[in-house]
């Protein structure tokens, strides 16, 4: 069966939030720089704090990239993570492969309302598969069960 031909079960993008540590990492570097031309206002180096502010936008920028970049979808026989934005990457996994799905959540991610699906597979070139940043974890889990179950059914 063809790509255009699978049946779509499930599809999302990531919540920006999954990426926190581009954000964080943004926030803290535009609070420094703020910080560096309130303590020195007068510097000749003005260019400085300017220059982190700029950096801290382009980081919270790229986290946004990233999340809106990514597509992950369920087929009924394939889990694929699909990667668009200036280069094109798709990874994908038979579903008959898959030997088991895990659901992670990290401390921030069960605070913010989300986690990642991690689906292994054995004996294969591929290890499986993450998705990362699924805001119902429950309802990707069981469509991902469910549509495993029919996968081994069939073959």
């Amino acid at each position: 069966m063809s790509r255009l031909e699978e049946k779509v079960i499930w599809s999302e993008k990531p919540t920006v939030l999954a990426f926190y540590d581009g954000l964080a990492c943004g926030g803290l570097l535009a609070a420094a720089s703020i910080a560096i031309y309130a303590l020195f206002p007068a510097t000749p180096y003005w260019w400085v704090p300017a220059l982190g502010l700029a950096l801290a936008a382009l980081t919270v920028v790229f986290s946004f990239v990233r999340a809106w970049a990514y597509t992950y979808t369920l087929t009924e026989e394939n889990l694929r993570r699909e990667y668009r934005f200036f280069v094109s990457s798709t990874e994908e996994v038979p579903l008959r492969q898959v030997t088991n799905i895990l659901v992670e959540q990290d401390v921030v991610g069960r605070l913010l309302s989300f986690g990642a699906i991690r689906a292994d597979t054995a004996g294969t070139a591929y290890g499986g598969i993450i998705f990362r940043g699924i805001r119902n974890l429950d309802k990707a889990f069981k469509a991902m069960s469910e549509a495993k179950k029919a996968a081994d059914k069939t073959s």
